[in-house]
């Protein structure tokens, strides 16, 4: 298995770890009940495989010198979003003192963070094909 291949799969892993977190925040949300380790636990392994993902990226981007995938920034970015916006959602939002805006906040996050990662599949999808 090559590594274009691991990246196109673990894309879509992520992509539906992501919507799990999105939508256990919003039944956690709509339960009234803050969020718990569990759920902070999960978004911390949800972040080491976009992590995973972006370094898989930055290789098969060096591999190929680039030309495997025309107008490669739109990627670079959307993958530089994913990265950061787990993270700087938890850093901005853990100040607030009401659990249920937060567990609100941090499931649109997630919503946000699953349609950035669809957005960049979909940028590498018109190429590929």
């Amino acid at each position: 298995m090559n590594i274009f291949l691991i990246h196109r799969n673990l894309s879509q892993s992520a992509s539906l770890f992501i919507i799990v977190l999105a939508v256990w925040a919003l039944v956690t949300r709509i339960r009234s009940r803050p969020l718990d380790g569990n759920w902070f636990g999960a978004a911390v392994i949800g972040e080491g495989l976009l992590i995973v993902q972006f370094i898989l990226g930055w290789l098969l981007y060096f591999q190929t010198g680039g030309v495997g995938l025309p107008r490669a920034y739109l990627h670079i970015l959307y993958g530089i979003v994913a990265i950061l916006a787990l993270p700087a959602g938890y850093m901005y939002f853990n100040k607030l003192e009401d659990e249920n805006v937060k567990s609100l906040a941090l499931s649109f996050i997630c919503f946000f963070l699953w349609a950035a990662l669809n957005r960049a599949a979909a940028v590498s999808q018109v190429f590929v094909s």
